[in-house]
């Protein structure tokens, strides 16, 4: 893992990137002096003694005493992200509660039938809020369900709030997500990822589809309580940014009509028969 790396996850934890700089060097190195950690990080000479002075009183590094120059020494990494941790939490609990206070106090607005996201985040975000919305099930279809990994969070609230969550897939996919189990059921289902993709033969005909930009088999439908629907679509170019497209209805995915009759012939009957 690169220093940038490690910065970036510290950073993430409520550091500036000159403390992140800073405490990164002292795990590294050990008990240094303000010059050799500056040295070594990368923080300005001016910015040193100020850093870390804020990292002593952040509590996750502390000033040897007796020494000349003085030294400083890091707190154990478990004990000093932990304390970052619960900081982090402890903001994110009052910030919640605040903002929610304001979402509540701006009632309710018109919203979109559907609309589309674009990028990973976005991707994420939307799937994540439908799931945080969701009062009763959550059901999903996909060939190429590693993305879920990254709802872990929210399919956890969703069952302590009693939602049922389910994934059908192929049996391939099932290796994707391991630990998901715990949140979801998994159902293994047919067909394979060769019949997808041969039902999706009228699709690479066209001049603006082709199977080198786009693999039908990564696709993923979500339908929350019957009244919202997504359709993911993972590009299988990874420089290629996946997207999204959110329907406020009980269908659950409304693209060309060749795309709605291999998925409805291979999975969406399975959810529609829970559906209705």
């Amino acid at each position: 893992m690169t220093q940038d790396t490690i910065v970036g996850n510290l950073t993430s934890l409520g550091l500036t990137k000159n403390e992140a700089k800073a405490y990164h060097t002292l795990v590294k190195l050990g008990r240094s002096s303000a010059r050799i950690i500056a040295e070594d990080s990368g923080v300005p000479r001016s910015k040193v003694y100020e850093t870390l002075e804020i990292l002593e009183k952040r509590g996750i590094i502390k000033k040897v005493t007796g020494t000349n120059p003085i030294e400083f020494d890091p707190a154990p990494v478990d004990a000093a992200l932990d304390h970052l941790e619960e900081k982090v939490k402890g903001s994110v609990t009052s910030a919640r509660k605040v903002l929610k206070g304001l979402q509540d106090l701006r009632g309710t607005e018109a919203k979109e039938f559907a609309w589309a996201s674009q990028g990973m985040e976005q991707v994420i975000m939307g799937m994540r809020t439908a799931i945080e919305n969701a009062q009763e099930y959550v059901y999903i279809a996909s060939a190429s369900p590693g993305l879920l990994g990254h709802l872990r969070g929210s399919f956890s609230n969703a069952k302590s709030r009693g939602v049922v969550i389910e994934l059908f897939t192929i049996t391939p996919g099932r290796l994707e997500i391991p630990g998901l189990e715990h949140y979801l059921e998994v159902k293994i289902m047919s067909p394979n990822t060769d019949v997808l993709t041969e039902g999706f033969s009228e699709i690479f005909k066209s001049p603006e589809l082709s199977p080198d930009e786009w693999e039908p088999t990564r696709m993923l439908i979500m339908n929350v309580d019957g009244k919202e629907s997504i359709g993911v679509f993972l590009p299988s170019d990874e420089s290629s940014q996946p997207w999204s497209l959110h329907i406020r209805s009980r269908l659950v995915v409304l693209i060309q009509w060749q795309v709605v009759k291999t998925v409805l012939s291979s999975v969406e009957a399975i959810i529609q028969n829970k559906m209705f």
